[in-house]
């Protein structure tokens, strides 16, 4: 019989270093959801994986997403966010690196939220256009 499953051991700074290559691959290109959704969701997974090997939780704390006319200057943000991240848990301070994976988490989230606020805007733009450019309704002559 085995044992319970025991969490993998993934170096930290290894999997940031992943996602930084991910996204310096990006940034710079106007990368739509699709490329960013799956970086988003392995950073908010290594938060986790930190967190775990800490030990540490803080409540939830709400804090409003930051907002931008050019959402890719949030990409290039969560990029330096990754650096300063690795650069602290390899010299040790994995509370600090901590503290720039959930910066860099941030900043992907709201790139992404960005991104949804733009999709929305044009949706309801393209809706209006196409109500002023029909045609009136003729209305039933006696």
């Amino acid at each position: 019989m085995r044992g319970p499953a025991r969490l993998r051991a993934e170096d930290p700074a290894a999997e940031i270093a992943s996602l930084a290559d991910l996204l310096g691959g990006i940034v710079g290109r106007s990368p739509g959801e699709d490329a960013v959704w799956p970086i988003y969701a392995r950073t908010e997974k290594a938060v986790a994986r930190l967190k775990f090997k800490l030990g540490t939780e803080r409540p939830g704390v709400f804090s409003e997403l930051p907002k931008s006319k050019r959402p890719e200057e949030f990409l290039t943000k969560a990029l330096a966010s990754f650096g300063i991240a690795q650069v602290e848990i390899r010299a040790g301070n994995e509370a600090d690196g901590l503290e720039a994976l959930r910066s860099a988490r941030t900043c992907l989230r709201a790139y992404l939220a960005e991104l949804g606020r733009v999709r929305s805007r044009e949706k309801r733009r393209a809706a209006l256009s196409r109500r002023s450019s029909s045609p009136p309704a003729s209305s039933p002559s006696s």
